[in-house]
């Protein structure tokens, strides 16, 4: 943003500065700690069942922009940004099927977004993060539970929560009533993160 003062040539720098020194001493306008996904360790997995059959998945292409502090809540926030076509279970007649236009979509919505709004401390490195989660373009509030171990520069987060998959519309058309495949759909986390420099 671009301040003119005719006249007043310097009060655009001032009001700049004010700006500056607000952010300092507000810390809900500072952003939190900085980490990096250590993807070789990390997962996004999901199961469900199908025919009374028990399967697991995972997304094998994702990212995450996670700013987090346990004494900073309010500065902490995390966007996850997931390729829908990468979800995998290792049976082929799943792994076709979920692209499809009743299932994920992918053609035309490739990607599932998590962002969250807000953190709550549960106690014991017990967290809540408050968020809403995309797919199918369609938006849900989302709650996730999750575990927060930091030691030096490395972290280690633990979640899961349910999604209700008939809230995205997901096999709306083939399998409304859950009789094939289950309507709630655990999903967990487990991500590796490292200090940003």
């Amino acid at each position: 943003m671009i301040c003119k003062h005719p006249g007043r040539p310097w009060a655009g720098a001032v009001a700049v500065i004010a700006m500056l020194l607000a952010g300092a001493m507000n810390p809900a306008v500072a952003e939190a700690t900085k980490w990096n996904v250590k993807t070789a360790e990390s997962k996004i997995g999901f199961s469900a069942t199908h025919a009374g059959r028990a399967f697991d998945g995972e997304f094998k292409s994702w990212s995450a922009d996670i700013r987090f502090d346990p004494s900073d809540l309010e500065g902490s926030q995390a966007v996850v940004l997931v390729d829908l076509a990468s979800a995998f279970t290792g049976d082929q007649t799943y792994d076709k099927t979920l692209p499809t236009v009743d299932w994920f979509n992918t053609s035309k919505f490739a990607e599932g977004r998590f962002e969250t709004t807000g953190f709550q401390a549960k106690g014991d490195n017990q967290f809540t993060a408050a968020g809403t989660l995309t797919m199918r373009g369609i938006a849900v509030p989302v709650s996730l539970d999750f575990t927060f171990e930091a030691s030096g520069g490395t972290a280690q987060l633990q979640g899961r929560t349910t999604l209700k998959r008939l809230d995205y519309g997901i096999g709306k058309g083939s399998d409304s009533a859950g009789d094939w495949v289950a309507l709630d759909i655990p999903v967990t986390v487990s991500v590796a993160l490292e200090k940003a420099e």
